[in-house]
């Protein structure tokens, strides 16, 4: 079962980190140079927020992530703004720090999400779509770890099931698109229209029941694509998936399937009828 969990951008004073710290029983001793540290640079000016590193207490109130950073700005006497993450079980205590640098897989999973290393991808293909990044390449534009995982904790239910269909259709496409395009391209389909989107996927990736030409055009470019010594890239093969999906939503269709991103602009989905 999933943790409960509350995630929230908080200011933190340095009444409140030394209110969060008394009930910080059971943590590890502490480094004192790495408190002095932090300290320098929060209260020269050089430290920086949001940089997608969770503060993380467990239900009972322990720090289970994150002392170090209170216990400076308790000293620093200056006020910083923290992603914490609340409501994570105290066992979780044992996977923390252990000197390497978490990605967003290993955030999520330390967080207890299911399928944890394909949901952070699947919603960074979501967000750049979403964004239109491919187009611009804004890519200042990008989530952090903390983000991502705030954003999976405001509807969790969805992007579990857009990661089961994601893999369902991974292996029925004979692992063609990867479960990030496939499920990033989904869940952004799906808010233009849910139904058009499940037809549109489930034709794409199984063969079945095609009921427009470019799909097919389509799936023969990406099959072709993955023997091919010369690999389209990401953001070319999701070019041509959106170009195809307004065609299919249109209910009109093409003898050649082409995207040409010298003379085009990066195609963006229609809404469904």
């Amino acid at each position: 079962m999933e943790q409960q969990l509350n995630f929230k951008r908080i200011l933190v004073t340095p009444s409140l980190a030394e209110d969060m710290l008394k009930l910080n029983t059971k943590n590890r001793a502490i480094s004192q140079p790495t408190v002095n540290r932090y300290v320098s640079d929060i209260t020269n000016g050089r430290w920086l927020e949001d940089t997608g590193e969770l503060i993380k207490v467990s239900k009972t109130g322990q720090i289970l992530d994150g002392q170090h950073r209170l216990m400076a700005v308790s000293k620093s006497g200056e006020s910083v703004w923290f992603h914490i993450a609340y409501g994570l079980d105290d066992s979780v205590f044992s996977v923390l720090d252990t000197g390497k640098l978490r990605n967003a897989s290993d955030t999520f999973r330390v967080a207890g999400v299911l399928q944890s290393n394909s949901i952070p991808s699947i919603l960074s293909t979501f967000n750049t779509l979403e964004d239109g990044r491919f187009g611009n390449s804004q890519k200042d534009q990008k989530r952090n770890n903390a983000e991502l995982l705030e954003q999976y904790s405001e509807n969790p239910n969805f992007w579990y099931e857009v990661s089961t269909s994601a893999h369902s259709w991974y292996t029925l496409f004979a692992k063609i698109l990867s479960p990030s395009q496939i499920g990033g391209t989904y869940a952004h389909l799906h808010g233009k229209n849910s139904e058009l989107a499940n037809e549109f996927m489930a034709q794409l990736c199984t063969g079945k029941a095609i009921t427009n030409e470019v799909i097919s055009l389509l799936r023969n470019k990406l099959i072709i694509d993955k023997t091919s010594n010369r690999k389209l890239s990401p953001s070319f093969k999701l070019a041509l998936i959106i170009k195809s999906w307004n065609y299919f939503v249109k209910g009109s269709t093409v003898k050649v399937l082409r995207y040409d991103p010298l003379t085009e602009s990066y195609p963006l989905a229609i809404s469904g009828k």
